[in-house]
């Protein structure tokens, strides 16, 4: 069965699917804003176009997995790898999913997983790409899922660096 996984972006931009059954988290519900997306979405819930499904993504150690060696783990929210694992779970529970969000991190780690993704907005990614920490001072790599932001043995700052890019065409 084909699921749409809905970031706020994609019900602030008007998309949910008529035909098909549309998921969000409760975390995703919590960053919308506006008066009419929240009647929207009222609205949407209560024509049951639109279900409310928490998971965790602590849950799942193969999006932990990913996101560490992509380096995506500390550019998402905790609302954005809530949205990733609900995507993740619908998949290997065997629909055929797509996840609605204009957010690149979110749609470079979707990629990397195999799970299918729409843009509404914006025109979507070109390729995906890996990251690595590293020190702008003496190059020392730090883990993607690293908390420093100074470098403990030169003192300069720790920046991100891009390590490679995969075409997705």
């Amino acid at each position: 069965m084909k699921v749409y996984i809905l970031d706020a972006s994609g019900l602030i931009n008007g998309f949910y699917s008529k035909k098909s059954p549309n998921f969000m988290t409760s975390s995703t519900v919590s960053e919308i804003k506006d008066i009419n997306t929240q009647i929207l979405l009222e609205n949407c819930i209560n024509e049951g176009l639109i279900h409310i499904e928490d998971v965790n993504y602590d849950d799942n150690p193969e999006i932990r997995e990913v996101l560490v060696s992509s380096g995506d783990l500390m550019r998402l929210s905790s609302t954005d790898k809530d949205i990733i694992a609900l995507a993740l779970k619908h998949k290997q529970d065997g629909d055929d999913v797509v996840t609605v969000t204009d957010d690149y991190s979110m749609q470079n780690s979707l990629k990397l997983l195999n799970i299918e993704f729409k843009s509404v907005r914006t025109k979507g990614i070109n390729s995906t790409i890996q990251w690595k920490r590293i020190c702008k001072g003496c190059r020392k790599e730090y883990p993607s899922d690293s908390m420093e932001e100074v470098c403990e043995i030169c003192g300069s700052p720790i920046i991100r660096k891009r390590v490679n890019a995969h075409s997705n065409h």
